[in-house]
């Protein structure tokens, strides 16, 4: 999905950079204390109410290895999403993992900007690139 959204130019992504431009939005100092520890992630889609990311997997990761943590503003919203079972398979996807989350599981009401804040990795694929 994130490669046909990239390719389809709908693409709204919002990665690790939350700027004095998101005052509104309310951010938790709690989110650090909360299980698990933050996941970088290969790339983030959000699209209509459905908010996509890539995550690393060395064949056994599942989308209940990891927890989508929210902050909340008026209208908006961040996204952090967090692993709290490592993968200790031995089969890696070279492309990781697509997981989704609609916004009805992440409580989010239909419309909510929504930006993610996990960092990127630092062996990110870039598309079209081996």
């Amino acid at each position: 999905m994130i490669r046909s959204l990239i390719r389809s130019g709908l693409t709204t992504v919002s990665l690790a950079v939350l700027s004095a431009a998101c005052a509104p939005v309310v951010t938790s100092a709690v989110a650090l204390n909360e299980p698990g520890r933050v996941e970088p992630i290969y790339a983030a889609a959000v699209a209509g109410n459905v908010a996509v990311i890539r995550v690393g997997s060395n064949g056994c990761t599942s989308k209940s290895d990891l927890i989508p943590h929210l902050s909340r503003g008026v209208g908006q919203a961040v996204l952090t999403v967090r692993r709290t079972q490592m993968d200790t398979c031995s089969a890696p996807e070279r492309e990781g993992l697509e997981l989704q989350w609609t916004f009805e599981e992440l409580g989010l009401p239909s419309g909510t900007l929504l930006m993610v804040n996990n960092p990127l990795r630092s062996d990110t694929i870039v598309a079209g690139q081996p």
